[in-house]
């Protein structure tokens, strides 16, 4: 009987030395999770700032001449780069056409002779 309070007593330390255990790795959960929330709130504020922001600026440019002929300028360079491609793919193919060897039917010379 005695033996078995000891088993007993035992048991009960171990399960509170586990308890304690569980307790400590809650808290640093806890902790953890507290520390990811702000830092995704932070991002998220971050980010609605940075749309707004860029909201901003474009709404800004929409009227500023020099903005638009800058655009402009970099639409047509876009335009013109595609086209020399295009004309370069074309003069390639071209190319490719000349360099193919034609076949010629051969004249038999003896028989143009004998006739």
């Amino acid at each position: 009987m005695h033996s078995r309070l000891q088993e007993l007593k035992k048991e009960e330390e171990t399960l509170l030395k586990i308890k304690v255990m569980l307790q400590d790795q809650l808290n640093r959960l806890k902790f953890e999770e507290g520390t990811l929330k702000s830092i995704i709130s932070a991002q998220t504020e971050d980010a609605a700032s940075q749309r707004s922001n860029t909201e901003t600026e474009v709404q800004m440019n929409l009227d500023d001449e020099s903005e638009i002929n800058r655009t402009k300028l970099l639409l047509n360079a876009a335009v013109d780069s595609d086209m020399e491609e295009e004309d370069e793919e074309e003069d390639e193919d071209e190319e490719e056409d000349e360099n193919e060897l034609e076949i010629v039917p051969e004249d038999d010379e003896e028989e143009d002779d004998d006739y």
